[in-house]
């Protein structure tokens, strides 16, 4: 985001932005001194992120709006003395968005719009997005996400970037997942835990009313979350996370949930108008249903996979595997490349 946007507003919303700012400092003084254990160094990597329930429970309605396809939207607020992200307005999706399978566009036109008027009204500052990758189970940033954010950051003024990634399980439950960016090592992000403050964001109404005309907002109207990442505010330590996956299946490893999300992109690449739908089974299998012009097609990863192949069944052949050796060498991606791409040629 351009810098360049900040401007003055009134005097009306230049009080009202004093009022906001003073509710910071007096509200977040306490909160800091409660983390005073942890350590907290604005020049590395914040290692926690702050929100308030409201915008927690706005993106978790976001999500579920689209539990089968990517979805997304920006985070506003401002940064404590440490550098630690606090999430008072989430956005969510404009209504020329992109949503597909493997990727979420926000529409520009839309971000733009209403980040003017949030900076300009309330002195908010845009402190970084978030995105879901449905039902996958994908918690981290894939490495296309993570690039783009070191990029941005290294072409841009930020020292700071919050990026989060959310989730949706075939129970309707979302799970969102919070990473930290700092450009003195900005490979090297850091998956902070939520500090949620359990009430409602105080520009949250204010927004709402005065952006009415201008703002899209989710048609789920509950939240439902799933097992998430907090800080334990007793003792400033994370509480874990519960995982997903069986301990044996390949996806309890998060370096394989990037993989995933690779293989997605490439089966989505293949040919044309092809689109990609993933779904969970009772037994957290994955399961992909890829729809082309002219074919469709069924891939299941078993429980055994990698070290046994994927079923893949089409539509017009059914099994298409029985010929064809799935060779494993400990590269999951480019052994699943090479086994599809011999597997479509029999179509």
């Amino acid at each position: 985001m351009d810098n360049g946007f900040f401007k003055k507003g009134n005097d009306s919303n230049m009080h009202r932005t004093s009022y906001h700012r003073n509710y910071r400092e007096e509200n977040f003084s306490s909160r800091q001194q409660a983390h005073r254990t942890a350590i907290v160094d604005e020049k590395r990597t914040a290692p926690y992120a702050i929100i308030y329930q409201s915008e927690f429970d706005y993106i978790s309605r976001c999500i579920l709006d689209y539990p089968n396809i990517e979805t997304g939207g920006q985070l506003f607020g401002f940064l404590t003395e440490y550098g630690v992200p606090v999430v008072c307005y989430a956005l969510g999706p404009g209504p020329r968005s992109n949503h597909q399978t493997a990727f979420f566009n926000q529409d520009t036109d839309y971000l733009q719009m209403v980040y003017n008027e949030i900076n300009r009204r309330y002195g908010l500052r845009y402190i970084g997005e978030w995105h879901s990758h449905h039902q996958l189970g994908l918690a981290k940033p894939s490495g296309h996400d993570a690039s783009t954010i070191v990029h941005g950051m290294e072409r841009s003024s930020f020292r700071h970037f919050l990026l989060c990634i959310g989730n949706c399980d075939r129970g309707n439950h979302s799970t969102l997942n919070a990473f930290t960016f700092h450009i003195n090592d900005v490979y090297n992000y850091r998956h902070a835990p939520w500090d949620i403050i359990k009430i409602e964001s105080p520009y949250r109404r204010i927004i709402d009313n005065e952006l009415a005309s201008v703002l899209c907002h989710p048609n789920t109207r509950v939240a439902s979350h799933g097992s998430n990442y907090f800080v334990n505010r007793d003792s400033c330590t994370p509480v874990s996370v519960v995982p997903d996956y069986s301990s044996e299946y390949w996806l309890n490893s998060k370096a394989n949930n990037t993989v995933l999300k690779q293989i997605i992109d490439f089966v989505s690449s293949v040919g044309e108008n092809a689109s990609v739908k993933a779904q969970l089974d009772e037994r957290k299998h994955v399961h992909l249903f890829v729809n082309r012009a002219t074919v469709s097609e069924h891939i299941v990863f078993g429980e055994k996979f990698p070290n046994e192949p994927p079923i893949i069944i089409s539509d017009i052949s059914g099994g298409l595997t029985d010929n064809i050796q799935w060779v494993y060498n400990g590269d999951i991606f480019n052994s699943f490349k090479e086994y599809y791409l011999q597997v479509i040629r029999l179509q």
